[in-house]
């Protein structure tokens, strides 16, 4: 089993937890992997051909035999690659039927109680034999989508080496892009992969497991690279070049940095409060703000009367938020985060601002929901205006989304009948 390094993120271990059933050695799906492969002893569609008479006959037998032999195992591998990634392929869960080699459980997929690390929510558990191996896979994704593909190979490796290889013959590119650190404590290579036929994916090989020698992989479609989990920050590197120095992508969590940018942007005392746009976008926050400046705009779904807005993003270790800036001609009033992904749960972001030097202090609770919060805080300090900052996270298991609202002018919006104050119905 993948151990809690990148590669595999948790997940064959997740999809155990939840109760998917695993795959024996007297299941189906392995019997009929054996069923179906043949071998030395179990002659296949080439050995039934029929006797065609002399030498011209057991000639043609040996070419054939011949040429499977040929193919090694990282090109079986390598044609899963391709075939998952191909311009044409069925991205549903029934399109799994049509890649090489891989057995698969009965549909429908699995659907979890509690959606894992990647963002799947829904796993199809398979078996590949290839090259005398058998790999254990695991297809996630959403409720129509496959994203991704985790493959375990418990006996003989195929060698990163030889798999990278296998990729390029295919003309896959694998250009390696992540990296395990200088310091060496990561055991996984991330490789981009793209070409003429196909769409662009990822392929993540891991080789070491808590220190030892283990194999495994996982195949993601798509431009972006699967981002990494926030323990896993400081132990890889995306300088991966021949003679790069290998820096990590981060020394802080996201949630660490969202609290810089959020206090980059609090009004200092002895400014004005709030401040205006062209103040706004000058400040050192690593927003990327749309060029084209505050336009007319709706947000009357989050009961701000705007009337203009300006949007932005922001990219902090690898997790991504949208920016919308609200006010009038003249001042900024409110600025919100809105996290475009998952992340394990427990992170403390007003906390760090704590840490930070500001006094936070809880002012209002929205109302009761079962599986999210909505709360008001005040931040205070002697060097900065106060604030008042409404924190909004989803849950979804062991995962969680931020959201936030940072109302610069220091007023709280118009009271919800729902809501509660400080000591009363579990606020």
């Amino acid at each position: 089993m993948f151990d809690r390094a990148p590669v595999a993120a948790g997940i064959l271990a997740a999809c155990a937890k939840r109760r998917v059933k695993p795959l024996t050695d007297s299941s189906p799906v392995l019997r009929n992997v054996r069923q179906r492969t043949p071998t030395a002893f179990t002659p296949g569609p080439v050995m039934r051909l029929k006797h065609v008479g002399g030498a011209l006959g057991i000639a043609s037998l040996t070419l054939l035999s011949a040429f499977q032999a040929a193919r090694e195992p990282e090109d079986e591998f390598a044609g899963i690659v391709s075939a998952f990634l191909d311009l044409n392929f069925d991205t549903g869960w029934e399109g799994l039927e049509k890649l090489p080699g891989i057995t698969w459980a009965a549909l429908p997929p699995t659907d979890l109680k509690n959606c894992l690390p990647d963002g799947g929510c829904y796993t199809r558990q398979g078996a590949l034999a290839i090259g005398g191996r058998s790999l254990t896979v695991v297809a996630t994704g959403a409720r129509t989508i496959v994203s991704s593909i985790y493959f375990r190979n418990p006996s003989t490796p195929l060698s990163e080496a030889a798999v990278v290889a296998a990729l390029k013959k295919a003309t896959l590119g694998a250009e390696l892009v992540r990296c395990p650190a200088s310091n060496g404590a990561g055991g996984t290579d991330w490789y981009s992969l793209m070409g003429p036929k196909v769409n662009p994916g990822h392929l993540a090989i891991q080789t070491r497991c808590k220190g030892k020698a283990c194999e495994g992989f996982v195949l993601t479609r798509g431009e972006k690279l699967p981002p990494l989990q926030p323990s896993q920050l400081a132990l890889y590197s995306e300088q991966c070049t021949a003679g790069a120095e290998r820096k990590v992508v981060s020394t802080s969590k996201p949630h660490e940095l969202l609290a810089g940018t959020i206090k980059s942007l609090l009004p200092p005392a002895t400014g004005p409060a709030p401040y205006d746009w062209k103040v706004m976008v000058a400040l050192s926050s690593g927003i990327a703000w749309n060029p084209d400046g505050p336009r007319p705009g709706n947000l009357n779904y989050k009961g701000d009367p705007g009337p203009l807005l300006q949007t932005g993003q922001v990219t902090l270790a690898g997790r991504e938020f949208s920016v919308i800036a609200s006010g009038t001609s003249t001042q900024v009033r409110t600025i919100y985060f809105e996290e475009m992904s998952m992340h394990p749960k427990g992170e403390h972001m007003l906390g760090v601002l704590y840490e930070k030097g500001l006094t936070v202090k809880l002012v209002r609770c929205g109302p009761v929901y079962t599986e999210s919060t909505h709360n008001w805080y005040s931040a205070t300090s002697s060097a900065t205006r106060p604030v008042m900052i409404l924190q909004s996270i989803r849950y979804d298991g062991n995962q969680a989304q931020d959201s936030y609202a940072l109302r610069v002018d220091g007023t709280l919006p118009a009271r919800d009948p729902r809501d509660r104050n400080p000591g009363t119905g579990g606020c």
